[in-house]
Order: structure tokens, then sequence, then C-alpha cells
């Protein structure tokens, strides 16, 4: 059978921080763990690319992000808040040689940065700017050993937010609030902590709630993409392999979400898996 070749269309820059930059994408391809995966629609897509590439970071990066984004599934599932605030990981890009090069990439949050963490009452007094599903988004993450509240104000101002993405930052109701179109963004290490030993005991404790409302596969590939994070190339070639066909299958679920419905195609036309497969080790 002859292999599919997708598009990748630049679209512009997405921004540039301290240890990565990122450009915004149109793709249909989507390379990474579990193998390249082909769409029949384009998604917007962001591709981050580290400036310090270390030997499979993209991987690492990619799977941290994974294991956020199942956490978030689990508590949106359970009626923890009303709206996803994680965008969805799709794929990674990890290259050795003389010129290495990591890579990941991710499910574009459309809005701006930058509302303010305050507001001016009639008063002039200055009050927290409330956030709709914040304080329980942070909570329930928090529980779970995941610091999302970390680098989201400007290191310059605080009382402007960083890497949240607004949809439509503007008050709502009397002024006191936004509303819940937003994204938290950055997954890095410089960004977002995350306490392995907690996030374990957490998935101790929660794993036959969380087996139920995210299925045996997906707590199944949380806890391997942890072993992973935690052992790299010493982790058993058996569970890499789990890992890889995990998320894989993972992988396809989340960027169907992004195929069109009612183009009267059949699944194989609207996704395809290519042959080609990043290494995990």
């Amino acid at each position: 059978m002859e292999e599919r070749k997708g598009v990748i269309e630049y679209v512009c820059e997405g921004g540039v921080g301290g240890s990565a930059k990122v450009c915004v994408e149109l793709r249909t391809e989507f390379p990474g763990i579990g193998g390249t995966i082909v769409t029949h629609e384009g998604v917007a897509s962001a591709l981050r690319e580290e400036f310090s590439p270390s030997p499979k970071s993209a991987h690492r990066l990619f799977l941290r992000h994974t294991i956020v984004k199942k956490l978030e599934d689990y508590f949106h599932r359970k009626g923890v808040y009303t709206y996803a605030h994680i965008p969805r990981p799709l794929g990674s890009i990890s290259k050795g040689g003389e010129n290495p090069s990591e890579s990941y990439i991710y499910e574009w949050a459309f809005g701006t940065e930058g509302f303010p963490w305050e507001y001016v009452d009639r008063e002039g007094n200055r009050n927290p700017m409330k956030l709709h599903d914040w304080n329980n988004f942070v909570t329930n993450f928090h529980r779970a050993g995941i610091d999302v509240q970390m680098d989201t104000a400007d290191p310059d101002d605080a009382r402007v937010s960083k890497n949240i993405i607004h949809q439509y930052p503007k008050p709502i109701a009397d002024g006191t609030e936004m509303n819940c179109l937003w994204k938290r963004i950055d997954f890095g290490y410089e960004s977002m902590k995350i306490d392995l030993n907690k996030l374990s005991r957490f998935l101790h404790d929660n794993r036959e709630d969380m087996e139920r409302v995210l299925r045996t596969e997906r707590y199944e590939m949380i806890m391997l993409a942890m072993e992973y994070l935690t052992k790299g190339k010493k982790m058993n070639e058996v569970d890499i392999g789990r890992l890889d066909s995990h998320v894989g299958e993972y992988r396809r679920s989340s960027l169907r979400h992004h195929v069109s419905r009612g183009t009267g195609l059949d699944e194989p036309d609207r996704i395809y898996i290519a042959a080609r497969t990043e290494s995990l080790i």
C-alpha cells in the first residue's frame, strides 16, 4: 500500500520563551510515539521547538502534557469544572545527529494572553479578578501533585496573566469575573511543576475510579508514561512497547476530534497511520 503524505503549512510565529519557540502550523501530518498519523482535514497546531534539545526531550514533554490532559479528562468527566482547559497533545519529533532537534505538537489555543488578574471597583479599590473554573482547576490538579498555577503571572507585572490563552478576554456580569473560554498552555519544566511522588499516590488511591471513568487502557498509559519519565531508556522493553501502543491509539483518538464528520468518508479515509514511527529509546 502506498504511503500517504500529509501537508504542513507554516502560518506564523506563535511565541518565544526562555527555553523554546512556538510556530503555528496547519497540519495533516502528525509524527510521534506510535507512528505518524495523516488526517483528511488540517488541524491548527502549535509546534514547540526546544532551544537546547536533549535526546528524547520532545517525547518527555509530550508525555508530561499527555498526563496533564488525561487528568483533566478525569476531572472534567467527574464534573469538577465545566469546560476543558488543556489543549490536546498531538505528536512529537525527536532528531539526533549533528543537528539535533526536539519538538512536540499540540492543539493550537485560539485567543490572547495577558488579561488582568485584578480589577478596580467603583471606590477605586483593587480586587482579585475571578477566572471561571480557576479555583477548582488549580485545587484538583494540586491534589494530584501538578502546579498549574505556576508561571501564570507576568514576571514584570504580576497583575497581568501569562500562559493562559483567553478566547474572549472581557469581564462578564458585574466586571469581576472572566468567563470559562480559556486554555492553560506551556507544560515545560520551567512553567509547570509535577511532583511525581504525589502524582503516583493520587493515581494509586484513585485507580479504580480512574479506570472506570477513563478506561483501563488510558490509566495504564498514564502509569507507563510516568515510568518513562522516571526511568527513560532503563524502562523494560516490553513496557516501552505497551506505552508506544497506548500512546498511538490515544493520539489517533485525539485527532479524530478534529476530523470532519458528515464528509461521507469512512474511518480509513479520515485518518491514516503511516509506517514511520518515532522511537522512545
